[in-house]
């Protein structure tokens, strides 16, 4: 016999791994424990190394992320020392393999892997439609496959009394599964019943008399509350026998029993709108194919045009509505992790999903119902299931773009007269958690929002970075007590990322920073995260832009924590950085960075920017032509002020008269006052912004002159492209041969022949020049689909023709597109194929976003280098 003991590093909490290895082992002696960062197995058996690491791989939980396993051999006398520290579990004792309680305090210096959020699983979803399961109906069945993490944990190692579970005592029964390692649910820390698990309740939204509140069990059933829109119920204790409202006096609580579920199904059948608390925060939903209720869900959120995103029954009305092209996208949407997913929209999709749920777009996102709640709004024994929407607009609970609801008080405060009603519970949201956004990229998934399901499984630094020339160190130097980074990201899109050891943790989404509650927002969650993984920054990284908040709060962070050291970090740097960190790459390399705004090293807005950098150091060798900015924050929704920014550069204010009447641009009112500013400065500020530039060829081109809300202009843009692309036959954004048609002159260009672009047979050689040319071509009456292509493919050409001029001065021939600009998947697969027929390594995104939620990482690996 040999005796071992394995440490598995990874996601292997929440997953079912102590199970998992109690069942492996049956029949051998030792035990198995969590420890925070890793699963510890202390093993006497016949075997060899090699054997116990691959049964191990192979036969583990398909929702464990295993990263590590360390394998070491043991003395008689070493096993039977560790074997005797371990307790065993409730109902582990004499059992020859046990699972061993886990020890209070967290091993020092040890990884850390905090599990995400699992979709509700297939065996649950089975349970929760059985008349004979004791789960039947249970808004909250879950299991160790499946069911809330990191939205519900408070601290690790992931134990029930360390989450938001733990004012639910389990019951008999649920605690005889919990100890059965037999069992589906042996140690899953949520597992509950409609005996001894959170209740729904429903609150219907009165003016006059507050809200009515219907409750999904049958121990309460209506609560009216007379001086306050809203309450929240807290569970004191486990058999209901207290219900307390906030900020109330006083409660009329009747006998009468309600159905939540069935109150909540009806009210979206009668085209109302309702916030609804899943997972990780509140969603609005309301009816996705009556028009008349998303118009209004769209006048009262203040979003006139904003695409929505929607959540359907099943897989089969996902197909009923778009394009699954393939088994990956089919695989993302019934997975474990459910993301929102961009699909091609199907033509015949509108009685289904109202055209005013995603105007002038041809894809739609689309996710499958992750928790169990969701399911049961589909589908529930009342009676009005085929009345019921098969698609429901399920757009995140907040104001655009800002940070998702998790509490009643927030849906209250911040969108009290946006839904009619509240479909709520009593388990507490820790955490948030939006939803995550998945794009496709040559037939791989491309986030475009990184959060539940996939935060925060943390990125790793590879042995690579460490080999390099570089101050850095995994472990603490001996003049400070930590190494570890703390980053805030950006203004937009906000995540934060926290380095510790060789693992950088990005959060899930934040959202904007637009307000003090969007700060405290990031301030809890940046505290609530560092607690878990026990960090102590030594680095905190921030944006270089003085007024950005994310700043703020790092400054206020060094201010709080003596010893700490802040880092700035220029903002498109950070986004080549993002892209590094993911492909592991720290050598040299050609960053493009194409975004929106940020604040450059001269003081002007970059945006369009190529640097030769490494892991230390960058030098801007390239930037799109510059322009002036004039107007502050409005001219970024208002393209057509970009427009004449550029015009005014050109031409006499004589003629640009004519030529705005001409494309029909704007209002002469705006001619002269931004005149002036462009002449004199007021107001003003150089730029060499991408994203600006793409929204001033949509205002030329009449797609979007004025944005309502951010990227409407460049996606109209690049929607123009793709559908003129269709119409000359080249169906796949990605092919190959799509090289061949963009860059060449041959029979299949797309553009055809030049003059019918009305434009110069030989190639621009700037952007501002391109821009020119654009114009010329449309007012002398260029299809507009085809100018939209043309930009596209005239930017990748330069782009290209740009990094072959660096190479040929710096020998780097490795290039990583980054930013914003390259969520736009045809510039990414016309810049990308272009590099590669011409001999570039080419890096980019997929896990981590190319927009400003991915430059936390960037920033936490330069703040790593910087230690």
């Amino acid at each position: 016999m040999d005796y071992f003991r394995i440490k598995i590093y990874g996601i292997v909490q929440g997953v079912g791994f102590r199970p998992f290895i109690s069942r492996l082992f049956q029949g051998c002696r030792g035990s198995v424990k969590n420890c925070g960062s890793y699963v510890d197995v202390l093993l006497k058996a016949a075997t060899e190394k090699e054997q116990l690491r691959n049964r191990i791989i192979v036969n583990a939980p398909k929702r464990a992320e295993i990263v590590d396993i360390q394998i070491q051999n043991l003395s008689k006398q070493e096993y039977q020392d560790l074997l005797s520290e371990d307790i065993p579990e409730r109902g582990e004792s004499g059992k020859s393999f046990f699972i061993a309680k886990s020890p209070e305090e967290k091993p020092a210096g040890e990884p850390v892997f905090i599990p995400p959020d699992l979709a509700v699983c297939d065996d649950c979803a089975r349970e929760l439609y059985d008349p004979s399961n004791r789960r039947y109906l249970h808004p909250f069945i879950n299991c160790t496959q499946c069911g809330p993490r990191l939205t519900i944990i408070d601290s690790l190692p992931y134990d029930r009394y360390r989450t938001s579970m733990k004012i639910f005592p389990m019951c008999g029964p649920c605690g005889k599964e919990y100890t059965d390692p037999h069992d589906r649910r042996y140690d899953a820390q949520p597992v509950c019943c409609n005996d001894c698990g959170p209740k729904v309740y429903f609150l219907k939204h009165d003016s006059k008399s507050g809200p009515e509140i219907e409750s999904h069990d049958a121990d309460y059933s209506k609560i009216t509350r007379h001086n306050a829109d809203y309450s929240k119920i807290t569970r004191h204790n486990a058999d209901y026998s207290k219900i307390t409202c906030h900020n109330a006096d006083d409660y009329e609580i009747s006998s009468r029993n309600g159905d939540a579920i069935t109150q909540a199904r009806r009210a979206l059948i009668n085209g109302e709108i309702i916030a609804v608390k899943g997972i990780g925060g509140f969603h609005l939903y309301c009816d996705a194919s009556n028009e008349n209720a998303v118009t209004e869900l769209r006048r009262r959120k203040g979003r006139p045009a904003k695409p929505f995103a929607v959540m359907a029954k099943n897989l089969l009305t996902v197909k009923k509505i778009c394009v699954v092209g393939n088994d990956a996208q089919t695989e993302l949407l019934t997975g474990h992790r459910k993301p929102i997913v961009l699909l091609e929209k199907r033509a015949v999709s509108q009685k289904n999903v109202a055209d005013s749920v995603a105007p002038e777009n041809d894809s739609l996102g689309v996710m499958l119902p992750y928790a169990p709640l969701q399911l049961l709004l589909f589908s529930y024994p009342d009676g009005l299931d085929e009345k019921m929407p098969e698609v429901l607009v399920a757009t995140s609970a907040n104001r655009s773009g800002g940070v998702i609801c998790r509490t009643e008080e927030e849906v209250e405060k911040t969108l009290g007269n946006v839904c009619d009603a509240i479909l709520s519970h009593d388990r507490e949201i820790l955490t948030r958690a939006d939803d995550s956004v998945v794009d496709f990229f040559e037939e791989k998934p491309y986030m475009i929002r990184r959060s539940r399901g996939y935060a925060p499984l943390p990125v790793t630094v590879t042995e690579k970075l460490f080999d390099k020339n570089v101050k850095t160190a995994s472990e603490p130097s001996a003049d400070r007590n930590s190494d570890d980074i703390l980053a805030f990201g950006g203004e937009l899109k906000n995540t934060f990322c926290i380095g510790k050891g060789r693992l950088l943790y990005p959060s899930s989404y934040i959202g904007d920073l637009s307000d003090l509650n969007s700060d405290r927002a990031l301030e809890e969650t940046v505290e609530r995260f560092l607690r878990m993984l026990d960090a102590h920054p030594a680095v905190v990284v921030c944006d270089k832009h003085p007024s950005y908040r994310s700043r703020a709060c790092a400054v206020k962070f060094v201010e709080n924590h003596p010893g700490t050291r802040l880092v700035e970090v220029q903002h498109h740097y950070a986004h080549v950085l993002s892209v590094m960190a993911e492909n592991h790459f720290y050598d040299k390399v050609i960053g493009v960075s194409y975004d929106g705004t940020g604040y450059g090293d001269d003081g002007t807005i970059w945006g369009g920017e190529i640097f030769l950098c490494d892991v230390k150091k960058y030098r801007r060798v390239w930037h799109i032509s510059p322009f002036i900015f004039s107007g502050g924050d409005v001219s970024a929704r208002e393209g057509f002020r970009v427009a004449l920014s550029m015009l005014f550069d050109k031409y006499k204010t004589e003629e640009i008269y004519d030529i705005i009447k001409r494309l029909d641009l704007c209002d002469e009112k705006y001619v002269k006052p931004l005149r002036a500013m462009h002449d004199t400065g007021i107001n003003s500020v150089m730029s060499t912004s991408c994203g600006r530039l793409f929204d001033a060829v949509s205002a030329v081109l009449g797609i979007c002159r004025s944005a309502s809300y951010e990227g409407e202009a460049s996606m109209g843009l690049e929607t123009a492209a793709e559908r003129y692309l269709r119409s000359r036959n080249v169906t796949s954004r990605y092919a190959d041969d799509l090289y061949r048609k963009v860059f060449l002159d041959d029979a299949d260009d797309p553009c055809g022949n030049e003059n019918d672009l009305c434009l110069d047979v030989t190639d621009p050689q700037s952007t501002s020049e391109l821009f020119y040319r654009i114009v010329d071509a449309k007012l002398a009456g260029g299809d507009s689909g085809k100018l939209a292509f043309y930009f596209h493919r005239e930017l990748a050409r330069i782009t290209v023709e740009e990094a072959l001029k660096v190479r040929s001065e710096s020998g780097c021939a490795a290039v990583a597109l980054s930013g914003g600009c390259f969520q736009n998947t045809l510039l990414l697969a016309l810049t990308k194929n272009g590099l590669e027929k011409n001999g570039f390594k080419v890096l980019t995104a997929h896990e981590i976003p190319p927009n400003d939620g991915g430059i936390s990482l960037g920033q936490c690996l330069k703040g790593k280098v910087c230690v």
